[in-house]
């Protein structure tokens, strides 16, 4: 299983071990939004990649190949946004983990917040204004960086998701409805 494949498991998986995510935010994803008690009725069913990776969505659900089954609700919460759903999960610094998806008819992409691309660190730090990103070093051996954002408002997060600042992990395929 290649690196960036695993980082996609554990976001997805339920984003449900602690410190898997190099990019948090200090909060759920959109601010103040209204939290979703299940998945639309069209995101529902199974998806795949048509390689290693299947995951069936419920309607408060989501599981997949290895990972176990996770719930909405105080642990995972799904929000709407700029015509994607948002997935959100504490970490165990009190930090939150995101991850976006959009549905085409029968395709399903989703979207991460990668530390590792330099080039996206440098549309955060223009969005955010530095001051708004927080680094510091995870693993001094490997070089690992960790970053926790801080967007002002909302707007501040759609230009994030506009401007470049996510990198696309998936696309899955409808399997079944």
């Amino acid at each position: 299983m290649t690196p960036f494949r695993f980082v996609t498991f554990v976001l997805l998986g339920a984003l449900m071990w602690t410190g898997c995510s190099n990019v948090t935010f200090t909060e759920p994803m959109p601010m103040k939004r209204r939290d979703l008690p299940k998945f639309p009725t069209k995101w529902r069913g199974t998806w795949s990649d048509g390689d290693e990776m299947t995951i069936t969505i419920g309607e408060s659900y989501f599981e997949g190949n290895d990972l176990d089954k996770m719930t909405l609700g105080d642990d995972v919460l799904l929000r709407r946004f700029h015509g994607h759903l948002v997935l959100n999960q504490p970490e165990e610094n009190g930090k939150w983990s995101v991850l976006l998806g959009r549905r085409w008819k029968d395709e399903l992409r989703l979207w991460t917040f990668d530390g590792s691309d330099d080039a996206k660190v440098a549309v955060w730090g223009a969005i955010l204004n530095d001051s708004a990103i927080t680094e510091f070093m995870r693993d001094e051996e490997l070089g690992v960086k960790t970053y926790t954002l801080a967007p002002e408002n909302n707007a501040a997060f759609r230009k994030l998701i506009t401007q470049g600042g996510t990198t696309e992990s998936y696309t899955l395929q409808r399997i079944t409805p």
